[in-house]
């Protein structure tokens, strides 16, 4: 795998349709050039091989798309300076990524400045984007609009919850504001008792001191805000030491690996997010079908994401009649980011409908999973 020093050019020539809900395509120069900030190493580097193997499907479709690609290893100093080489040597069009929520908070003002339209596929920490308008944009959606529908279905499930203990990240930016944040305000308002929050940090082995402290305070329910691999360590963790009591996650769980990971301990964990492999819709079963012959693992959100999030900017190139012309390159990232800001019912091909909202976050339907014979199911 290339390093973070070094960019991996993908040029695709097709003639594409654009979607019908941002327009009629207008001439456009040829293969705009779109860079694209991704794990592929260190930190997160099992979330970017799930989406180089998006990208690889979507390129394969025919796309008119120059994809400029560097590896930021999960790490926030790697994703600024890359940042500044696409907008400044480079001279992208648009940014897709970052991946993390911390890395997006620091990169987003980058791009502000270089007037730069920037679009992560992930990134879930509310307030990111709208701290950096107008240039900032996600096509993910913010934990604060997906806990509280998930904390709706857990209580409906447990009616005896009454009191909870959370288990938190502090490492790691969404989960850290998730489980100190977002999971409490929605906790407390329905009249929910946090009993203590109790706090690990992204690459801990040993869980056993935070979860024999929440067994001591006997909670009628557990809390967990991590990300999978985190998330999967500390929920074997509560079952090893005989906590029976319902556990719900936060949206860093949602990831096949989670039950890999987590194994019999998984199973009833619910959580919540907009993509799942065993979706019964036609179109996401065929997408996910055709992402297994590509990959031993099934895919996870962030390939799903990243896979529209490209078709996104992709249909923005072809409807925004790009010049190209270096000395037209202020009024090309202009013309993009006017037309993601316009993206209203937009039917992106995984995860349905999604439009950006006036803060440039992504607004869809979300769905609430448990774990059920080792697959994320949807709760009816």
């Amino acid at each position: 795998m290339a390093s973070h020093g070094k960019s991996i050019a993908l040029v695709v020539l097709a003639v594409c349709a654009v979607s019908a809900l941002l327009g009629a395509a207008a001439p456009a120069a040829a293969q705009p050039k779109v860079g694209v900030l991704m794990p592929l190493s260190g930190k997160g580097a099992s979330y970017g091989a799930h989406q180089q193997v998006a990208i690889k499907m979507f390129q394969e479709k025919g796309d008119a798309l120059r994809l400029v690609i560097y590896d930021t290893r999960g790490e926030n100093t790697d994703a600024i300076n890359l940042t500044r080489k696409l907008i400044g040597s480079d001279q992208v069009v648009a940014i897709v990524g970052p991946l993390f929520s911390g890395e997006s908070e620091v990169t987003f003002p980058v791009a502000v400045q270089g007037k730069t339209p920037i679009i992560t596929p992930t990134s879930a920490k509310p307030g990111i984007a709208a701290a950096n308008r107008p240039w900032a944009f996600r096509n993910a959606l913010t934990s604060d609009k997906l806990d509280g529908a998930l904390i709706d279905r857990w209580l409906a499930a447990h009616p005896g919850i009454k009191k909870v203990v959370i288990l938190l990240d502090t490492k790691d930016a969404v989960s850290k504001s998730d489980g100190s944040v977002v999971l409490p305000a929605a906790l407390k308002s329905r009249g929910i008792t946090v009993l203590d929050s109790i706090s690990f940090q992204t690459g801990d082995i040993d869980y056993s001191a935070q979860v024999t402290k929440a067994k001591s305070l006997n909670p009628d329910g557990v809390v967990v805000a991590a990300l999978y691999n985190e998330g999967a360590n500390v929920v074997r963790e509560v079952r090893k030491q005989g906590m029976t009591q319902p556990i719900v996650a936060g949206l860093g769980v949602m990831d096949p690996r989670f039950i890999e990971l987590a194994g019999p301990a998984a199973e009833g964990v619910m959580t919540v997010n907009d993509f799942w492999t065993d979706n019964p819709d036609p179109a996401v079963a065929r997408w996910v079908a055709d992402y297994k012959k590509r990959s031993p693992t099934p895919p996870s959100n962030a390939a799903a994401l990243m896979y529209d999030t490209l078709d996104i900017v992709r249909t923005c190139a072809e409807k925004s009649a790009l010049s190209g012309k270096p000395d037209d390159l202020e009024k090309d990232r202009e013309r993009m980011r006017d037309c993601l800001a316009k993206v209203k019912d937009y039917k992106a091909p995984v995860t349905g409908a999604t439009t950006f909202d006036a803060n440039g976050d992504a607004v869809r339907q979300p769905v609430v999973l448990v774990v059920r014979q080792g697959k994320f199911e949807s709760v009816r």
